[in-house]
């Protein structure tokens, strides 16, 4: 018996159904026929499962110089053409040499496939940046009636891009947002900082930004951002997810899927969102239409909020660990502290402050010669329904992550004799 898709009851008119394409670039390299069922399912489906948009979430291809490659990928996406709108992230692979570094330069079989020419007939694409390339584009996509803004960006994307997606963040705020990069998550449920691995100084371009970055620089800024979505995170089981409020106390939802680390490269796993705005209610579940065959542990099939639920009374924890950005190594007593409460960090740079659930707090951290610097974090009800752990920036000799929190960084000046927390 085939296996059933799960729908969450009851059902509302305004629920609606965006489909993401973790990593296929071993489908596109090895068993195009994996992503062949991907995308034909989508299709026969976009009805039944009220399918409004379809997100590649990068690595298009393994080798972005084979030709080859690029032309398995047309043909399996060619089968949405007409059925559903679909937007394709670039990710480091789908350069030319697999170099990121080269940036417009090197995307001239992703933009031969990928390009804006291949949107050019669609009436919801809106634009790119840089000018005639897709490594940064824009849409306006309508799901029951009403208008959604969805931002694709370039692996770690340059200062430049984020300005440009900025613009366009600023002229649409009457549209609730998503936000689709290559790069974002970790495993870990923390954002990509320049202490994990596969980060962008890996791939040649360290000036540019994280997940860690985004959020500071851009993504926190603006209300009408609730979901951020990204793959290219082979460690662990490809699966990391978090929930931070931004500075205006939106609710965000950044969600990572990468399954390109399981047997055939994926098994032809799709992510699939249900978003209920009147329900606040987003409901994930994984599916391969290859196999016939769902993932239904607490990291692949969940609930979360849609926009934030507010304040709740229940006790939540700040909870995290202070690091050296010179070599990530534990760093141990550490005062980190907000209006409520405080904790010391341990001999393996961990600690945790009990702080009611869902509030946004002002968080300092601290140490003998050393001067404070204030920033934000997220309180949340629990680890497992709402992760919210953090990583940072790699900066000067000392930063905190904090878990269930947002970043707080230790700066050293070298020739200063009082070193400062930033």
């Amino acid at each position: 018996m085939a296996a059933q898709m799960p729908a969450p009851s009851p059902t509302p008119a305004d629920e609606f159904t965006i489909v993401a394409l973790p990593d296929t670039q071993f489908y596109s390299s090895l068993n195009p026929q994996i992503f062949a069922a991907q995308t034909q399912w989508i299709a026969n489906h976009v009805a039944d499962q009220n399918i409004k948009l379809v997100i590649g979430l990068g690595d298009i291809v393994d080798g972005g110089g084979d030709p080859a490659q690029w032309q398995n990928a047309d043909a399996a996406v060619r089968l949405l053409n007409g059925q559903v709108p679909y937007m394709m992230a670039i990710g480091n692979h789908d350069y030319d040499q697999n170099n990121p570094a080269g940036r417009t330069a090197s995307t001239t079989n992703f933009n031969s496939f990928f390009g804006p020419a291949r949107y050019a007939g669609a009436a919801w694409y809106k634009g790119s940046f840089p000018a005639g390339s897709n490594e940064n584009f824009y849409g306006v996509v309508n799901a029951n009636g009403r208008n959604y803004l969805i931002v694709v960006l370039e692996f770690a994307p340059r200062d430049s891009a984020l300005a440009w997606a900025d613009g366009i963040l600023k002229a649409n705020q009457d549209k609730d947002a998503i936000i689709v990069t290559h790069m974002f998550t970790y495993v870990d449920n923390t954002r990509i900082s320049g202490c994990d691995l596969n980060s962008a100084a890996s791939f040649g371009v360290g000036q540019d930004n994280n997940g860690e970055d985004m959020w500071w620089k851009l993504v926190r800024k603006y209300s009408n951002i609730h979901l951020v979505l990204s793959g290219h995170v082979v460690q662990g089981d490809g699966t990391g997810r978090r929930m931070d409020l931004g500075l205006n106390g939106n609710l965000v939802n950044q969600i990572l899927s990468d399954y390109q680390s399981d047997p055939l490269g994926g098994g032809g796993y799709l992510r699939i969102m249900r978003i209920s705005p009147s329900l606040n209610r987003v409901s994930v579940t994984s599916y391969s239409p290859y196999l016939d065959s769902f993932k239904t542990d607490d990291h692949n099939q969940f609930t979360v909020p849609y926009h934030n639920p507010g304040v709740s009374m229940a006790a939540g924890t700040l909870s995290g660990k202070a690091k050296s950005a010179i070599d990530c190594s534990a760093a141990a007593g550490v005062t980190v502290a907000y209006s409520g409460g405080s904790a010391v960090t341990d001999a393996n740079g961990n600690f945790s402050i009990p702080a009611n659930a869902r509030k946004s707090l002002t968080i300092t951290a601290g140490k003998s010669g050393w001067l404070s610097d204030a920033r934000t974090a997220t309180s949340t009800l629990n680890a497992v329904a709402e992760p919210s752990p953090t990583s940072g920036r790699r900066r000067n000799p000392f930063r905190v992550i904090t878990r269930y929190a947002s970043p707080i960084w230790l700066r050293a000046i070298c020739g200063v004799s009082r070193p400062s927390i930033r």
